[in-house]
């Protein structure tokens, strides 16, 4: 029909970027909610990729699982 579906787009730039975001989001909701003026303590805590590919890993299973679904 033309029409990509969601596991088309997302290329590995395209998950590696969410996987960004999806951190970065996470972090500020915290520092919203504890009234934390700067990310300073998020960048040192957060220097490895542990947690982003934790997320890249999330982010490819749900890929997948909407590729099987369709």
């Amino acid at each position: 029909d033309g029409v990509m579906k969601i596991w088309e787009q997302y290329t590995e730039d395209g998950i590696n970027d969410l996987a960004r975001e999806a951190l970065d989001a996470a972090c500020l909701l915290i520092q919203e909610r504890l009234g934390v003026a700067t990310g300073d303590l998020a960048g040192m805590f957060f220097d490895d990729d542990r947690v982003e590919d934790s997320f890249r890993n999330y982010i490819r299973s749900e890929l997948h699982w909407a590729q099987n679904e369709d």
